[in-house]
């Protein structure tokens, strides 16, 4: 049995990827912010899970968490593997999305920052000497009913207030992964990969006009399209890589917001 180190363990990703650890009775330890015992003692399997995407507020927290403290540990501490958890936001507005596709920074992009520090991270977990792997997932969601996550919100006021306001173009499309998902291809990535960078996404672009027409079809809620959005454009995610070598299949976030909706339903009305 292997020991994980979880940085960011208690974040959103984190936070499943070791609840999965210990139902595999694997022995996981998360660090507390600032704690110094990860540049003195052996992290074994680490996980970097910590992160921040909130350019405008917090510039300097994103490059620190996306940033300074992986390079940090990556020149101090002691561990056998490292899996970075990176994003598939840096294939915006790009042509392809494989895991070795050439990716630019568009200046339009307010939250290029977030892109850089990825980019940033990623390149020094591959010029570490370290046994590393990049995994990239796509716009996570998970079915936690207290999460302030862009879906279970909007399910949310769907059902409280019957009505939900979308800020995005109908047309607006992306991908979404499962949390579940993403902690299951990184536990299996953990015991063997055969590459070093995995994308994790569903592998299909889901738009607004169809996540709002699963929401209304199961509430009645009224929906209001606001304008001034300009959108961002997404290439459909290759996910080739990692359903081949794990055999692995992806849910469908249309199907999975059903089972959202419903046990909302359960927990929100009398």
């Amino acid at each position: 049995m292997s020991k994980y180190t979880v940085i960011g363990g208690k974040g959103f990703i984190g936070s499943h990827i070791v609840e999965l650890l210990r139902s595999k009775g694997e022995e996981v330890v998360v660090p507390e912010r600032n704690c110094e015992s990860i540049f003195k003692e052996d992290l074994d399997i680490l996980i970097y899970a910590a992160g921040n995407g909130d350019c405008i507020q917090k510039p300097f927290e994103v490059f620190n968490s996306n940033c300074r403290l992986l390079s940090d540990i990556l020149e101090k501490s002691t561990f056998n593997k490292l899996i970075y958890i990176s994003s598939t936001r840096v294939y915006m507005e790009q042509e392809a999305s494989e895991e070795d596709a050439d990716v630019t920074i568009c200046n339009s992009d307010k939250r290029r920052l977030f892109n850089l520090t990825k980019l940033v991270a990623e390149e020094l977990c591959l010029k570490s000497g370290h046994d590393v792997v990049i995994v990239r997932p796509s716009n996570v969601y998970g079915l936690a009913l207290n999460s302030t996550l862009f879906l279970p919100s909007i399910v949310r006021n769907a059902i409280n207030n019957n009505h939900i306001d979308m800020y995005v173009a109908p047309e607006y499309a992306k991908d979404y992964v499962s949390v579940t998902d993403v902690a299951e291809i990184i536990y299996k990535i953990s015991n063997h990969n055969e590459h070093i960078i995995y994308n994790i996404a569903s592998g299909e672009n889901t738009s607004a006009q169809q996540i709002a027409d699963v929401i209304t079809f199961n509430t009645g809620c009224t929906v209001d399209w606001h304008s001034g959005f300009v959108g961002e454009k997404f290439p459909v995610t290759d996910i080739t890589r990692s359903t081949v070598e794990f055999e692995y299949r992806y849910a469908n976030v249309l199907s999975d917001m059903k089972v959202m909706i419903d046990s909302f339903k359960k927990s929100l009305k009398p």
